[in-house]
């Protein structure tokens, strides 16, 4: 099988290049995702799938700048890969494009069939992300990845955390009852394969069976690292430094899986308290 993947550099990325070692390649750079699309579809002309991970850090200060960042390296990118694999003569067999849980509306539980959208900044990216792709032909199986917090060693969200809690400086954010959707990245890369294997096309939930609350995360980690988690971080204070990104980490989505489960996937790291251990536990 031959895979073009953009993203081959971030976090997700490099583990899928990991978990498809066996398989060939053609990594898409900066230049293929915004160059000329002549010469991405020529690039791309022998892949038996695309997969296009590539997107900006939404984890900043959404200046101007990087606001129109996250739109382009996201939207931009998505569109310029549809038309690249449009004007294919033999397009490849399926197109999987990652997108995020964040247009869900908080305070709700949503499954890929039961749910309201959001109306804020990363709900309208996601939006306009995801329908970038639906321009792509019906020669070619389509799906949508909605990702939840990907956990693992190297990288994501939990590696931040991890150096906080091991200084004892952890703490739960906000008022703690904000829900986090999670997946294991080991889970991602086997969902992945998963959804590749299948006919089924369309949106995928890409989070563990059982969401937990900040509060609920903050101390499994905690006592996995054998660590104290004394400390509040205040709303007020992430706002402070991160502007209305803050959002990130002080809402969140109630998202299950349903898709998967119901399709017969089997989670390795279905609960917190095994996600965390497999990966400081050690």
């Amino acid at each position: 099988m031959v895979i073009a993947l953009s993203g081959y550099r971030g976090f997700i990325g490099l583990h899928i290049r990991e978990a498809f070692a066996e398989h060939e390649f053609i990594l898409l750079n900066r230049d293929d995702l915004y160059g000329d699309l002549t010469a991405l579809s020529q690039k791309i002309n022998t892949a038996d799938i695309v997969i296009n991970c590539a997107g900006y850090p939404v984890a900043k200060r959404w200046t101007k700048k990087n606001r129109n960042r996250i739109y382009s390296s996201r939207i931009k990118v998505t569109e310029n890969l549809v038309q690249a694999i449009n004007m294919l003569h033999k397009p490849p067999a399926s197109f999987i494009n990652t997108s995020a849980i964040g247009i869900y509306e908080e305070g709700k539980e949503h499954n890929e069939t039961d749910f309201t959208y959001n109306n804020d900044f990363l709900a309208d990216v996601v939006k306009k992300w995801e329908k970038s792709a639906d321009a792509t032909t019906k020669d070619v199986k389509l799906v949508k990845i909605r990702l939840g917090l990907v956990l693992g060693k190297d990288g994501g969200a939990l590696q931040r955390l991890v150096r906080l809690f091991s200084l004892g400086l952890g703490g739960v954010i906000g008022s703690g009852k904000q829900v986090y959707s999670f997946i294991h990245i080991d889970d991602l890369t086997n969902a992945l394969k998963f959804v590749i294997n299948k006919e089924e096309e369309g949106v995928y939930n890409f989070t563990a069976p059982c969401p937990v609350t900040n509060k609920v995360f903050t101390k499994t980690l905690a006592s996995k690292l054998k660590r104290p988690s004394i400390f509040t971080v205040p709303e007020f204070a992430l706002r402070i430094v991160m502007g209305k990104a803050a959002g990130i980490v002080t809402r969140g989505q109630t998202v299950y899986p349903k898709r998967l489960l119901d399709e017969g996937y089997c989670f390795t790291f279905a609960r917190i308290d095994q996600a965390i251990e497999n990966i400081v536990g050690k």
